[in-house]
C-alpha cells in the first residue's frame, strides 16, 4: 500500500522479502518510495529486465496523478523529484492519457527470475480523506515458476 506520494506504507511478507533479496537488508531500513524504487538507477532498475516499458508505465501513472492534483504540493514535489532522476526514457505523454490498468514487471537477480503483473487500485469515492490518499499496489505472479518463488520467499523464516 502506498500513499499519494507513492511512499510504501505497508507490504506483505512476500513483497518485503523480494525487495530485501533485490535491494539488500540495509536499504529496507530506509523509507521506500514505489516510483523511486523502480526509476532510480541505484535501486530496482538493474534488476528489471523490461525496465524501459516499466519506466514508461510508471511515469505515465505518476504524471496522470500529478496532473489530477495540481495544487497538491506534496504530489507535485515528488513528481519533480522523479523527473530529475537520471536516464529516464524520453516521455511519451499524450495529453490526458489515462495509464493502463496493468503493467508486467520482469525481475532478475542471478538465477532468480520473477515475472509479475502489477495493478494499482485506488478508492474513488471514500468517505475518509486518509483512505482517498492510499493506493493498493498489487503484484500477481505472471507464471507458475514466479508463484513458486514468491511462495518460497513468503514462507522463509525472517
Amino acid at each position: 500500500m502506498t500513499d499519494r506520494r507513492w511512499n510504501v506504507k505497508q507490504a506483505n511478507r512476500a513483497a518485503s522479502r523480494l525487495m530485501t533479496m533485490l535491494l539488500g537488508p540495509e536499504r529496507m531500513q530506509r523509507p521506500l518510495n514505489h516510483m523511486r524504487m523502480f526509476l532510480a538507477p541505484n535501486e530496482l532498475r538493474p534488476f528489471v529486465e523490461n525496465w524501459p516499458g516499466v519506466a514508461a508505465a510508471l511515469l505515465s501513472r505518476a504524471r496522470h496523478e500529478a496532473m489530477a492534483a495540481p495544487l497538491d504540493e506534496a504530489v507535485q514535489s515528488t513528481w519533480r523529484e522523479l523527473m530529475r532522476l537520471p536516464e529516464l526514457p524520453a516521455p511519451q505523454f499524450e495529453d490526458y492519457a489515462v495509464p493502463g490498468p496493468l503493467c508486467e514487471v520482469r525481475l532478475r537477480r542471478g538465477e532468480v527470475a520473477i515475472g509479475l503483473i502489477g495493478a494499482v487500485l485506488t478508492l474513488g469515492t471514500p468517505q475518509d480523506v486518509t483512505l482517498q490518499e492510499l493506493r493498493v499496489e498489487m503484484f500477481m505472479p505472471a507464471d507458475a515458476a514466479s508463484e513458486a518463488t514468491l511462495v518460497t520467499l513468503a514462507s522463509q523464516d525472517a
